[in-house]
């Protein structure tokens, strides 16, 4: 009954949202979370860990040879393209509640990727913690770094978050950016390698929370 309950206050909360719209696309916005809620239930059973409320919309491909732990409201959107999450043999992928990943999203772990809560990560992103081949002897893999992308991080379109970075809580990345060094709480990188070109302020930054 617990369970029952908490999707009818999802739900409900979720109508309240979307009050202005017409009856008829509430409802199908209804119908249609749902069916993500139980689609996850067949296309993430190979993952260690789903919190409560994880939806998937249309099939990812999940390889897991370690451990995967995804958290609460957590959205897999593979509508074009299947999102990729991976993990090698004693490696961990954690993604935090009400984190969003859009189609095509790549992440691989060879030995510990960490995603915050309510992170956005666009289209296309690759996040991987380790380069697959050594600069000099490339039928050799280099050694892995771990990726931590703190809360409420921002990542657009075709980004590509490599080894051993940190991304500060509340941060950007910008479309097509290449985070290859740690970015601090609140700035905003771009560009090829990614540097900071501005910063969101904090004061005027309001925490999302769940539905």
């Amino acid at each position: 009954m617990g369970a029952v309950t908490a999707l009818v206050s999802t739900m409900a909360g979720k109508a309240r949202r979307d009050n202005a719209l017409p009856l008829h696309l509430v409802v199908r916005k209804g119908f249609r979370y749902v069916a993500e809620l139980a689609a996850a239930r067949l296309y993430l059973r190979g993952v260690d860990v789903v919190g409560a409320h994880a939806r998937t919309l249309r099939k990812p491909r999940i390889d897991n040879n370690g451990r995967m732990e995804i958290g609460a409201h957590v959205l897999l959107r593979s509508v074009n393209v299947p999102v990729e999450l991976c993990t090698d043999p004693g490696a961990l992928l954690t993604i935090g509640d009400g984190t969003r990943l859009n189609y095509g999203v790549s992440i691989a772990a060879t030995k510990h990727v960490s995603i915050g809560a309510h992170v956005r990560v666009g289209p296309y992103v690759s996040i991987t913690d380790n380069d697959f081949h050594d600069v000099h002897r490339r039928w050799q893999r280099p050694p892995s770094q771990p990726v931590v992308i703190e809360d409420h991080v921002w990542i657009g379109a075709k980004a590509s978050i490599l080894k051993g970075v940190r991304i500060g809580r509340g941060a950007i990345v910008a479309t097509a950016a290449v985070v290859t060094r740690d970015v601090p709480a609140f700035a905003i990188v771009a560009g090829v390698p990614a540097k900071v070109v501005g910063a969101v302020n904090p004061d005027c930054f309001i925490p999302e929370t769940l539905a």
